[in-house]
């Protein structure tokens, strides 16, 4: 291509959020895998292929991009999120086809940093006369792989704590009813969030007073993500939704537990997976240990809707990554009313939990914030 490096990266820029956009469409379906989108642009800059990782063990992005090219491919350039596989895993090494489909450059946005990769693509593309132009939008490729990059450097999944409360800071009546505080819209994107992440994780309290499915509904190419029901005590009924087996279902209790109260939700599901954890104190499990147990099971991403005795625990544990809040426009007023977390007197300002605001949005008459910690 006979352009210069300015407008290589101005077309680049373009095209690597396409791929980003591409890639979007197989969150919560890749893991333990990484999101990937690809374009293949003929040697005239036009594109002639586009690919995106649906699933794990499918075919990669690159290969879905080329093969949609065909011999358009030959001289021209691939553009595509992540530095480019080198080695067999479920699926053959995306650099062997393309050197095969004689495109002559690659861009990419982000290294891949599975130890069995890293630089390594670029490496053999580079030793195959094939120019690379890296770190294009690396930091929004980062943002986009965040449960990827988190896992694969710790091996623990992204953490995000959902809650949706009040002008005032509650999150249910003081008779516990908490349906509903945000609008319709707030709520579907509350069902896009589900459908982003490997793992939803509730709280037993949440079960008994709301009984929710905890599924993805009204959104279209959905699927649900696997359920963790945190239930130290076992007071969840095993007829509730969330045993339903329409996911795969993990219950999380403490040691001890007579065989047979277990059991009891096993007949109710034989999907269903049981965790039994250390009791740190009385009838709290050790979160600090189910958190790497999940990312064992090769899940990258936890999505918590949690209560505030829930929530009080991740915040004290410094278990979050990230803090999504609905704000609705309502005004409970009511003092004995939940609260969204609830913790010992704070005598020192100082001593507040602290975040940064990472983004923002209004959703119909809601507020949907995006938290890091500090």
């Amino acid at each position: 291509m006979n352009y210069t490096v300015d407008q290589d990266l101005t077309q680049a820029e373009y095209y690597m959020q396409e791929c980003f956009d591409l890639a979007k469409n197989g969150l919560g379906r890749t893991s333990p895998n990484p999101i990937v989108g690809a374009i293949v642009l003929d040697k005239n800059g036009v594109p002639v292929g586009k690919g995106y990782h649906n699933k794990v063990g499918s075919e990669h992005a690159e290969v879905l991009a080329i093969r949609e090219a065909g011999d358009k491919a030959q001289g021209g350039t691939l553009i595509v999120n992540l530095e480019p596989c080198c080695h067999q895993g479920r699926t053959p090494p995306c650099v062997d086809l393309i050197i095969k489909s004689k495109i002559q450059e690659v861009i990419f946005s982000n290294y891949d940093l599975n130890p069995l990769v890293n630089s390594k693509g670029e490496e053999i593309l580079l030793k195959n006369n094939i120019r690379v132009i890296s770190k294009v939008l690396e930091d929004e490729g980062k943002e986009l792989n965040k449960f990827f990059f988190k896992w694969i450097k710790t091996k623990l999944p992204w953490v995000t704590l959902k809650q949706a409360q009040t002008l005032d800071g509650k999150v249910a009546l003081r008779n516990r009813n908490s349906k509903w505080i945000t609008e319709e819209a707030a709520r579907k994107e509350a069902h896009c969030l589900r459908n982003y992440y490997d793992v939803i994780l509730v709280g037993a309290n949440t079960i008994e007073t709301d009984n929710p499915e905890l599924t993805v509904r009204n959104l279209e190419n959905s699927r649900n993500p696997a359920r963790v029901i945190l239930d130290p005590k076992l007071i969840t009924k095993p007829e509730s939704k969330v045993y339903q087996p329409n996911a795969k279902v993990f219950l999380v209790t403490k040691n001890g537990h007579p065989r047979e109260k277990i059991n009891n939700y096993i007949k109710s599901n034989k999907e269903i997976n049981v965790i039994e954890l250390e009791e740190i104190k009385k009838d709290k499990v050790d979160l600090k240990q189910l958190v790497p147990e999940l990312g064992k099971l090769g899940f990258l991403s936890i999505l918590i809707e949690a209560g505030p005795v829930l929530a009080s625990e991740l915040f004290t544990e410094n278990l979050i990554d990230e803090y999504i809040l609905f704000i609705s426009s309502k005004l409970f007023g009511d003092s004995q009313a939940l609260p969204s977390v609830s913790w010992n007197s704070l005598e020192n300002i100082e001593k507040a939990v602290n975040f940064r605001i990472f983004s923002h949005k209004t959703i119909g008459n809601d507020l949907m914030l995006s938290l890091r910690p500090i």
